[in-house]
């Protein structure tokens, strides 16, 4: 059995298929763009992400000649801190706001008014900064109304096309200490952040441990994907994160530098 692996990163998707020992077997990229504007603005299309994701599976398997019946496993991991306003049928509601855009200085600014940065820091491990996506989403709340009105989630890039995959919404912990909105001390999304941020907490998926299996493959990302439909796919995790795990800083006091 083999286990395929999608990394979402800024410039294109990296599929990857490990043997059930962890050997790399074949490796897929496939690039897509960032649009970059107004000096400080930087935006991606989910449907990019997407599309990268079936393109690079689909070239994997033909190219590895693996059967996709013996892929035991889906998992992502992707670019954090971004902001992708989704319906409730799970569409794009605009172009996702991705963690290097700092338009939301001025939301940022408001939150570290209302919460002290001592207590920010507890609850979220962060300062409070427009690189979050809580902040993204409360510059959507302010600019953009009608966006924010019809917004059922806010995603970053794995859950979309952890979405696209099973139809389920969901985040997990790394990805959700991203936003800002959530409390490292309980694993849930905190009140006092989202409260203080003027925002409605259902727009905030369920966040999990990464190795929970969120769902299977539904017949239509089979179709899309060349993968079986069934094949169970974990929720998963954030890149920074899953980088930290990869060198072995897994520990309380733990510490890696990335560059």
């Amino acid at each position: 059995m083999f286990l395929l692996a999608h990394d979402l990163g800024t410039s294109g998707n990296k599929a990857t298929l490990f043997s059930d020992d962890g050997r790399m077997l074949a490796a897929e990229t496939v690039p897509y763009p960032v649009r970059f504007f107004d000096q400080n603005r930087a935006e991606q299309d989910p449907h990019d992400w997407w599309k990268a994701v079936c393109d690079s599976s689909r070239r994997l398997l033909s190219q590895a000649k693996v059967d996709p019946a013996d892929i035991a496993v889906v998992a992502l991991s992707g670019q954090m801190m971004g902001c992708t306003c989704v319906d409730v049928k799970g569409a794009p509601l605009r172009p996702s706001i991705i963690y290097c855009d700092q338009r939301s200085d001025r939301e940022a600014a408001e939150i570290r008014d209302k919460v002290p940065m001592e207590e920010a820091y507890r609850i979220v491990g962060h300062r409070i900064a427009a690189v979050y996506g809580m902040e993204k989403l409360m510059w959507v709340k302010r600019n953009e109304p009608d966006i924010y009105k019809m917004t059922a989630k806010t995603l970053c890039a794995k859950d979309y096309v952890n979405f696209r995959l099973t139809g389920n919404f969901a985040t997990d912990y790394s990805d959700a200490s991203g936003t800002n909105a959530f409390d490292i001390n309980t694993m849930q999304w905190s009140d006092r952040m989202i409260e203080a941020a003027g925002l409605d907490r259902s727009l905030f998926p369920e966040a999990h441990e990464s190795v929970h299996v969120l769902g299977e493959i539904t017949s239509e990302a089979a179709e899309a994907t060349g993968l079986k439909a069934g094949t169970p796919v974990c929720v998963g995790g954030g890149d920074g994160s899953c980088a930290g795990v990869g060198v072995g800083c897994i520990k309380p006091g733990a510490a890696y530098n990335y560059l």
